[in-house]
């Protein structure tokens, strides 16, 4: 885990705290529902963590298994755990009894697991529809099966995951009003959609939830 040597500064909490408040000022301006912002640390320190948690972020994304295990006993243990990276059956043993939510779902098998390891998790299925960002998602064809074999075996879905299409705004927003729909025709209530480059085009188009790490916390350390 990458650390920057500067994290426990004043100044670094004071530049965390005005970026949030740019960001809350978005999310008051461009949201269309009740919007979840949830701070991304891979890359950043507990320290980090730790200061935006004081500043009111409650929810934090990893992409890393080994990153969450490291981290979660320096934090706050009220702060609740989203994992974003890519799935794994040996991932989810690991680190099934701290997650709150799972952004990235493209399998039933791995829905099934999370559901056996913890039956109170939150699972968003990734959706695949454009760009190579997405490319492991379902398909959008293969939703209904997927969502009905899932609420067969008593395993709710909470919503929908997507990601942007890098360097295309307008292709983005498209991706991102689609998952909407999607998300409004099976009736499932979250829609986890925008990062730190397309955030705002994602709630205009209806993000539920928003995972944002460099426009928080600032520019990544090497990994």
């Amino acid at each position: 885990m990458a650390g920057r040597g500067f994290v426990t500064s004043e100044n670094c909490s004071e530049e965390i705290k005005e970026r949030l408040e740019k960001i809350n000022k978005i999310i008051d301006a461009k949201a269309q529902n009740p919007v979840t912002l949830i701070g991304v640390t891979k890359g950043f320190t507990h320290e980090e963590v730790n200061i935006a948690n004081k500043l009111g972020i409650k929810n934090f994304g990893e992409n890393y298994a080994q990153e969450l295990l490291t981290k979660n006993p320096l934090v706050d243990p009220e702060i609740s755990w989203h994992f974003i990276g890519q799935l794994q059956s040996n991932k989810i043993r690991k680190i099934s009894h701290l997650v709150d939510v799972w952004h990235s779902v493209t399998s039933l098998k791995h829905a099934r697991e999370i559901h056996k390891r913890n039956d109170q998790a939150q699972i968003l299925l990734q959706v695949s529809l454009m760009g190579p960002s997405n490319a492991k998602g379902f398909g959008t064809g293969e939703l209904p099966y997927a969502l009905t074999e899932l609420w067969d075996e008593g395993i709710y879905i909470s919503g929908l995951m997507t990601m942007g299409v890098p360097g295309d705004m307008a292709a983005t927003r498209v991706a991102f009003e689609r998952l909407r729909k999607l998300a409004d025709t099976f009736e499932l209530p979250e829609c986890s959609m925008g990062m730190s480059d397309d955030f705002e085009i994602a709630l205009e188009s209806g993000a539920s939830m928003i995972r944002v790490g460099s426009a928080i916390f600032g520019n990544r350390g090497p990994d």
